[in-house]
């Protein structure tokens, strides 16, 4: 009886002791397998087999060679194989370095053209017509011509809507050569570069999406003159005066809007290589309406012949201003070299300061020092001698006596409407106020009498042969008749 409850006993401490081994065994080594062996998460190698395998469907739809097809032999060596000849049979050495993962598809593919793009996450640059998916838009103003140079030039214009900016170009209406800016904005600028010297060039602007209905036409321009040559022409005029305001101002605008027209028009005839305005574009720089009259009569000229502006009293140095033009040092005053000849355009607008010790006094004294062309021209906006019902601006006189220092042969202002010509000191002054507005009497006021005067509208033609200067001025009437006809040598 004894022994029988003692085997009893035993059995169930076995039993139990089984029980608990098992127990723990579930627990312990089922937590440990589940700490240890995590569920598996998708990786890098995971993701790229993926898209291996959908980059191998598409080459198989495409009936392109894929990377589980190179076992066999192909007729020209992958890109991957060992430098050793292929044998007659694929062999398991004959394979792709091994690596520890998968590696993605394109990376071991073979180079035989042509294969898609490799999956990457990297960027990588795309066509250039295809920046972004496009989008429609319409013109706002241009294209128009800014900042020529001997090796390129910048291009700009405006769009109802953000999209990027393609400019063809090339030296006939097939083009050839395209420049893409893809940043999305509404104004525009391009600058094609690699240019040849004083070459015509056919262009079009467009975004990647669109050509622009209505600004879809063949233009040109004419890259500038290189230091080597000695011959070409500009033109020159101001106070174009766009957007006056009806009311009080009928008349004023009635002028302007009748002939800034027929200045356009007659800058088109001259066919200069490119053309100053010495300032008064608008009547007011803040007012956009104003900017939109400027380019409904000068915008064709501009898309084709190269403006050089100056501020003018009336532009107010307004934001406007430096949005539309594109133009070198900080576009208030800068100079350019075209040809053998250097130009300089100074801020003298009433907000411009050129007394002695001014940054631009300073900047002007070190910028025609530092020029070794034979022929210097400067314009701005107040004239430092004029018989106009404005009269000589003293803001303008301190930067006379560096005129004359260093040897500027002719300057342009305007701010009184009509034409004058001044000689001081071997220095030829223009008064060249005639470009649409209406036109101011000549009544007097200078210390120096002028070499010719007339109250007209008009603009200017100047034309460099080596070392002769040839000016004449265009009246703005039916005949488009000559004025004061002048040469001129280099001082």
């Amino acid at each position: 009886m004894q022994l029988r409850l003692n085997s009893t006993a035993v059995i169930a401490a076995g039993a139990a002791a089984l029980f608990c081994v098992v127990a723990a065994t579930c627990l312990f080594g089922g937590y440990g397998y589940l700490r240890l062996r995590p569920l598996p998460t998708p990786t890098l190698s995971f993701v790229e087999s993926v898209r291996a395998t959908a980059t191998a469907d598409a080459l198989e739809a495409a009936r392109q060679p894929t990377p589980t097809d190179m076992p066999t032999a192909t007729p020209e060596p992958t890109a991957t194989a060992p430098p050793a000849p292929v044998p007659e049979e694929p062999t398991p050495t004959v394979t792709p370095e091994p690596t520890l993962e998968p590696q993605p598809t394109a990376t071991t593919a073979p180079s035989a053209p042509p294969p898609p793009p490799p999956p990457t996450n990297t960027p990588r640059p795309q066509p250039a017509e295809t920046c972004r998916p496009p989008r429609n838009t319409s013109l706002i103003r241009g294209p128009y011509l800014q900042w020529v140079r001997p090796d390129s030039i910048t291009i700009a214009w405006e769009t109802i809507d953000e999209v990027d900016s393609v400019v063809e170009y090339g030296p006939t209406a097939a083009y050839g050569s395209t420049a893409t800016d893809c940043d999305w904005t509404t104004h525009h600028e391009v600058t094609l570069t690699g240019l040849n010297p004083y070459t015509v060039y056919h262009y079009r602007i467009r975004s990647s999406g669109q050509v622009f209905p209505d600004g879809s036409k063949d233009h040109t321009f004419k890259t500038a003159a290189g230091p080597g040559q000695t011959s070409f022409t500009f033109a020159v005029l101001a106070e174009t005066q766009s957007g006056i305001p009806p009311g009080h101002f009928d008349r004023y605008r009635d002028s302007a809007d009748r002939d800034h027209p027929r200045s356009a028009a007659k800058i088109q005839a001259i066919n200069p290589d490119f053309y100053l305005h010495a300032g008064g574009l608008v009547f007011n720089g803040s007012d956009l309406a104003a900017w939109d009259d400027f380019f409904h009569f000068e915008g064709n000229l501009m898309s084709n012949v190269t403006l050089f502006p100056a501020l003018g009293e009336s532009e107010g140095a307004h934001y406007n201003y430096f949005r539309i033009f594109h133009l070198p040092n900080n576009e208030r005053w800068y100079s350019f070299d075209y040809g053998n000849a250097h130009f300089v355009c100074l801020q003298i607008d009433g907000q411009g300061n050129v007394n002695p010790g001014s940054e631009q006094y300073q900047w002007l004294e070190s910028n025609l020092a530092n020029s070794d062309k034979p022929w210097k021209f400067v314009f701005f906006h107040y004239p430092p001698y004029s018989y106009g019902p404005v009269g000589s601006k003293p803001e303008a006189r301190p930067v006379v006596p560096l005129f004359a220092k260093y040897g500027v042969d002719m300057v342009f202002s305007a701010n009184d409407r009509n034409y004058q010509r001044f000689v001081v000191d071997g220095v030829t002054y223009i008064v060249t106020g005639g470009g649409a507005a209406y036109t101011g009497k000549l009544t007097g006021g200078s210390e120096f009498p002028p070499v010719f005067m007339e109250r007209t509208k008009h603009v200017m033609r100047i034309t460099i042969n080596g070392n002769t200067l040839s000016s004449v001025a265009y009246r703005l009437d039916a005949e488009g008749s000559e004025m004061d006809p002048f040469t001129l040598t280099p001082r």
